[in-house]
């Protein structure tokens, strides 16, 4: 893999912000006034669910809007700190994990998008989206292969980057906080002319992690250009340069050094058990985006996004490997009491993504009944060249008393080229009953291909299928009831060289939305979810995976949003879920039944232009359990509940900003497992931000 220099990095980040800020006289605020300057909605339409600018509350699926001040509010710095507060939304690997936002929805990962199109293919170590870079995300809860192809049974997170605007404005901030953090953001747009406007977003950052040793530096530019030749018209070119200096920071402890520690074992969640001159995680992003919309005539129009992404990646950690010794509670090294072996996983590896989603929406009547039919093809095209390195028990610790320096480098022998192509075709209609009801019917039908390097070609098609109607009892009430399904070509192969079937989901769900005022929404969801050919060790061979039965989710969900401008804000949300593989009669490992949120804010008028706003929210997340069958192991992981607080000075332009992410520094683990570990909780991290509108 080519090693790229700080001065490439920096001419990169040098050409986006010519493209961008050129011949600009002046410099604009990130978004769009509300018709009502008093009133702004968290979210009262989205895009995600049906490609359409459709509202939510005749949306018949559950569906959650974020947008990026609501983030930055609650003190989000990441897509996974972003979804904390959204109603069946929980970490995938426990705590925070610098290699990729791991959420599940409904007890099944969420696969990333931007766009619109597919970010994440599987696990891949690409950096963290900035919060910065987006003016929100669109959570789709529930199977959507029939426009988006494969994908969660879960749902997906779709990503919808910042747009250049039509009016001047600006921002600009700096921040300082927890782990010697220190960041600076800029945001500038603003038009060029009557038809081309520009937009700039940058990012500085430099800072250390909740571990030892483990950096977590950025550099970002995101330069857009967006041009409206007519009212029907609309190109936007966007294009992303971002360089990510942050090893793995999942910090694995023993059971015996955390859940189960005795005095004087207790090992802190700062501890560092790799090694501080092999562990690295440098990645660099590029991306360009081209996203148009052309109206064509009032009944047909076109949309049309690309994406053509290039990645590499160097990766390397020593980490425990706590399942080594006699039993989960013993990972010590025969003959030792405080000495761990430790695994070696590096990898450095290259990607190059091409995605495309193009359509033709269609406006007609038939009779008194409206029909917007949407026809689409999409295409994507992804290769990873990658070579890695991995020895078991490579080296041991003193968990107590590190000392490093003395451990080998890796040495890379596993070299891999994989490519990954899908084509898909969709149809969908959106058919309005007048005031009275609306329903959504869709269809697709995919071609998927896999290769490995030395393997055959696998290939998979599947149609998938979708319906939901919504029925408007009165302007502001609309239960609803769908079904959607879903497909997951599963890469790899099991110990005997055999492909694996995809996994296939639906979903059946029923709800309702009720939007009484226009700054408030609130959702109740019913759903049963079904995955099948669902991946279970083998009982006679725990190191390999079988595909039996399936995993069957059902619960209710419900989420509240209230946001009214200068005032008040409320989200609160609480779900149930209960998440079994079949032929069992317990919960899914690793998967909390009970989930629970609330945060407010209230500003006030302190006189002279002077503001405050000040905010509190609380987060739960009940037990979870991890069982071995083979031994009958069993850990419960307690449940934990997490309190942030916000407080907030504006004054005319400025504003200086002050967040606390666990305000109560509560030791907790998101996740404990029978191998014989737990990871720990993010402590409490407390920011402050001073910026500038103009």
């Amino acid at each position: 893999m080519t090693n790229r220099t700080g001065s490439t990095r920096a001419l990169r980040i040098l050409l986006l912000s010519a493209c961008s800020l050129g011949a600009m006289p002046g410099i604009a605020a990130a978004q769009d006034a509300p018709a009502d300057d008093t009133i702004v909605v968290t979210g009262t339409s989205a895009i995600t669910a049906t490609k359409t600018d459709t509202p939510i509350l005749r949306t018949p699926q559950a569906i959650e809007v974020i947008t990026t001040e609501e983030i930055q509010e609650r003190g989000g710095q990441t897509i996974r700190e972003a979804l904390l507060y959204t109603a069946g939304v929980s970490g995938l690997t426990g705590g925070d994990d610098s290699r990729g936002d791991f959420n599940a929805i409904r007890g099944f990962e969420s696969v990333l998008y931007v766009d619109g199109l597919k970010r994440n293919y599987g696990f891949v170590y690409l950096p963290r989206p900035d919060i910065n870079t987006l003016e929100r995300v669109e959570v789709l809860v529930g199977p959507a292969s029939v426009l988006y192809g494969a994908g969660s049974s879960g749902g997906l997170t779709n990503m919808q980057s910042k747009r250049p605007q039509f009016e001047f404005g600006g921002s600009a901030s700096i921040s300082y906080g927890t782990f010697d953090r220190k960041e600076a953001v800029l945001d500038v747009t603003g038009p060029l002319g009557e038809d081309l406007a520009v937009r700039f977003v940058g990012v500085l950052r430099d800072s250390d992690s909740r571990m030892d040793y483990t950096p977590n530096d950025r550099q970002l530019a995101q330069g857009a250009v967006t041009w409206k030749p007519t009212d029907r018209t609309d190109i936007t070119a966007i294009g992303i340069y971002q360089f990510d200096r942050n090893p793995p920071n999942y910090n694995i402890v023993p059971l015996g050094n955390s859940l189960f520690a005795t005095p004087g074992k207790f090992i802190p969640g700062s501890r560092f058990f790799g090694e501080p001159n092999i562990n690295k995680g440098d990645k660099e992003y590029t991306a360009a985006s081209l996203l148009a919309t052309h109206e064509f005539n009032d009944w047909l129009s076109l949309r049309s996004n690309t994406r053509y992404t290039w990645a590499n990646t160097e990766q390397a950690e020593y980490y425990l490997a706590t399942y080594y010794g006699s039993s989960p509670l013993n990972p010590f090294i025969t003959g030792s009491t405080t000495r761990v072996p430790r695994n070696l996983f590096a990898i450095n590896i290259s990607y190059n993504t091409f995605n495309t989603d193009n359509s033709l929406a269609f406006k007609f009547n038939t009779g008194g009944i409206r029909h917007q039919l949407l026809a689409g093809i999409d295409y994507s095209y992804f290769k990873q060249d990658s070579n890695q390195a991995f020895v078991a028990f490579a080296d041991s610790i003193d968990i107590y008393n590190p000392v490093y320096g003395t451990a080998p480098a890796p040495i890379y022998n596993f070299p891999n080229i994989q490519v990954l192509k899908q084509t898909g075709f969709y149809l969908q209609d959106q058919v309005d009953f007048g005031e009275f009801a609306s329903l959504v019917l869709g269809i697709r039908r995919d071609r998927y291909t896999k290769q490995d390097a030395g393997q055959s070609l696998e290939e998979t098609s599947r149609t998938t299928k979708r319906a939901g109607l919504t029925v408007n009892v009165t302007p502001t009430l609309a239960p609803y009831v769908s079904y959607s399904e879903s497909f997951l070509p599963i890469s790899g192969l099991n110990q005997f060289g055999s492909t694996y079937k995809p996994l296939s989901g639906e979903q059946k769900e029923i709800g309702i939305k009720w939007q009484p005022l226009r700054s408030t929404m609130l959702r109740v969801s019913l759903y049963d979810l079904e995955e099948a050919n669902a991946l279970q060790p083998d009982p006679n061979n725990p190191l390999d995976s079988i595909q039996t039965g399936s995993v069957r989710a059902r619960g209710i969900e419900f989420q509240a949003n209230h946001n009214v401008k200068d005032d008040l804000s409320l989200t609160a949300s609480f779900s149930y879920s209960s998440v079994r593989i079949s032929g069992q009669n317990y919960q899914r490992d690793a998967t909390p039944q009970y989930l629970a949120s609330l945060f407010g804010s209230k500003a006030f008028e302190l006189g002279n232009a002077l503001r405050l706003r000040i905010g509190a929210g609380a987060r739960y997340v009940g037990p979870t359990r991890s069982f071995e069958p083979f031994s009958g192991f069993l850990v419960n992981t307690p449940s934990y509940t997490l309190v942030d607080a916000l407080a907030a000075f504006e004054y005319r332009n400025w504003s200086l900003q002050l967040n606390a992410v666990n305000m109560l520094d509560k030791t907790y683990y998101p996740g404990c497992s029978w191998y014989g570990s737990c990871a720990n909780g993010e402590p409490r991290t407390v920011q402050a931000t001073l910026g500038f509108r103009f």
